[in-house]
């Protein structure tokens, strides 16, 4: 059961210094307290870092509040600089950098951390003593803010993204909003190959009467252990090992480096396959993906028929979409490079610190070191010492707060401002700014319509990963966000409702790319509906209806 925080859970907006929000889309429920020291705040320098590069006005910083993660934009230092000079620097950096970020990604950006990366994969920390190791996690945080600091500066594609989207509907006012973003579908990405790899597992397991036979039988966490008793399911687990050599270092959210991985417990992509294993050829993900770009194809075919006698409206057309191309994949491969790969190798050298601290009887598990802050552990590590009251009392308090919904922004918020940077992120992306008002029907929930169409089916509130295998094909699937590693859930459902996000948020973009219908920016889809209830969910109109109650 959660409850609503009340007044004096939180700092009221008489005790807050800014204007912050609660980070729901990434970060749903409570981060341990080594992330919060580790994570957090280098996400808020890395940021910061790139909007300076590119002369932004605001300055990004974050931090948790009762165990719950929040951000602020908040004005940067001038200096000597007017505020009239800042601006127009910060117009013409935009003018020069945002047509490169896509191409920049792919070209620079993403090889400068893949090395990195990989060394984390396969680094053997045990060799170094403790002088070592303390070296080398500074080394690791100043690797984690780099990767914060690339994800900075590909955020601003948002600004690309935003510009062809608001031109396109200028052009043609299409009837359908969403059209302009299926424009910018059907382009390869790390998710399509990961949906790829589980959909050809889904196959090697129908294939086999005697591994398929554990699959329809047995929870996802028992899946492992059962397939060891077989050669057929030993073979099979050696083909899933190697997809997760690849593809598992992920959990299903991201900042957390308490966060269990694909790779340490697979449960997550063993529901995943028993939804996969129930669907007919036509939902593999590259029949699915081709469709995606057929409709790219189709509305770009006609668009630029319709601006065959007007050249320079063609022009602008193909130069912004020339830029704006690149959205989805750098959504998509940044999400994986960064958001996961990078916080999971992170979590694999702290995992050494702390086995080293529950060697030594510091802590009881290995586990335990993300509930110590970064000085607690440096000093632990050098000094000894016995920290499990400290950790027995963090994890209670974790579990309390657990239960609490954290109010969405604390301070009071600034007025509005002209920056297309914040505005694109805030609104299209996050689904912040204006919020969508509740609508006075209680069986009827507002949000935001991201992907068209309209469905009816029953709704499976899902708030994990780890509730995913309780999804039934037909089903209409109601959570707090998603990111890439849910992607192969909605190959089994027919809809998508989600509390967070606007129309460039991952839940956004992925219906769009499966032609599902969807309804993002709820705000309160998983409080309001509950399992079992019949759901009408309007993706044009941005209107999800509780048709009938259980």
């Amino acid at each position: 059961m959660t409850v609503t925080a009340s007044e004096t859970d939180f700092p009221g907006p008489d005790e807050v210094v800014g204007f912050w929000s609660w980070d729901k889309m990434h970060a749903p429920r409570p981060i341990s307290p080594l992330a919060g020291d580790l994570v957090v705040p280098t996400l808020g320098a890395g940021f910061t870092e790139a909007q300076g590069e590119f002369a932004a006005p605001l300055a990004m910083q974050a931090k948790l509040i009762n165990y719950y993660m929040y951000a602020s934009f908040y004005p940067v230092d001038l200096g000597d600089e007017t505020e009239e000079d800042r601006w127009a620097r910060y117009m013409e950096s935009l003018k020069q950098m945002v047509p490169k970020v896509g191409d920049l990604w792919q070209n620079e950006w993403k090889p400068s951390i893949l090395p990195t990366l990989a060394k984390g994969k396969t680094a053997d920390y045990t060799t170094l003593n403790d002088d070592e190791i303390l070296a080398t996690f500074e080394e690791q945080i100043a690797g984690i803010q780099y990767r914060w600091m690339i994800h900075g500066r590909i955020n601003f594609i948002l600004i690309a993204t935003s510009d062809f989207v608001d031109y396109y509907a200028a052009l043609f006012t299409p009837e359908d909003p969403t059209e302009a973003y299926q424009l910018l579908q059907g382009f390869h990405t790390r998710s399509v190959d990961a949906s790829v790899g589980l959909w050809k597992l889904s196959r090697l397991v129908k294939e086999s009467p005697a591994v398929l036979k554990v699959f329809e039988q047995l929870e996802p966490k028992a899946i492992v252990d059962a397939l060891e008793d077989s050669a057929e399911g030993k073979a099979f687990l050696k083909e899933l090992r190697s997809y997760l050599d690849e593809y598992g270092w992920r959990s299903d959210a991201v900042y957390d480096i308490a966060d269990i991985t694909w790779r340490e417990e697979p449960s997550a992509p063993l529901g995943a396959l028993q939804g996969y294993i129930a669907l007919g050829d036509h939902a593999n993900p590259e029949l699915l993906f081709q469709k995606a770009v057929d409709r790219r194809e189709e509305l770009m075919k006609t668009a630029r028929a319709r601006l065959a006698d007007e050249p320079d409206k063609l022009q602008k057309f193909d130069a912004l979409f020339e830029a704006a191309k690149y959205n989805l994949p750098v959504t998509e491969d940044h999400a994986f490079y960064i958001d996961q790969v990078g916080i999971a190798i992170f979590r694999r050298f702290v995992l050494e610190l702390g086995r080293r601290l529950a060697d030594r009887g510091v802590i009881e598990s290995q586990d335990d070191v993300f509930m110590l802050h970064k000085d607690e552990l440096i000093d632990a590590i050098r000094s000894g010492g016995d920290r499990k009251a400290t950790v027995v009392q963090r994890k209670a308090e974790m579990a309390a707060w657990a239960k609490v919904v954290p109010p969405p922004v604390l301070g009071i918020p600034p007025p509005p401002g002209p920056d297309p940077f914040v505005g694109a992120l805030l609104v299209k992306l996050l689904g912040l700014g204006d919020q969508v008002e509740p609508n006075r029907d209680p069986d009827v929930i507002n949000g935001v319509g991201a992907s068209p169409g309209t469905v009816q089916g029953p709704a499976r509130v899902v708030r994990s990963l780890a509730e995913a295998s309780k999804l039934q094909l037909g089903d209409i699937m109601v959570c707090e966000m998603t990111l890439p590693p849910w992607v192969p859930l909605f190959s089994t459902v027919t809809a998508v409702v989600a509390d967070t996000g606007g129309v460039l948020s991952h839940c956004a973009i992925v219906a769009r790319e499966m032609g599902l219908p969807a309804v993002v920016g709820t705000q309160v889809g998983t409080v309001l509906i509950k399992d079992g209830m019949i759901l009408t969910v309007d993706g044009t109109k941005g209107i999800v209806r509780i048709d009938s109650r259980p």
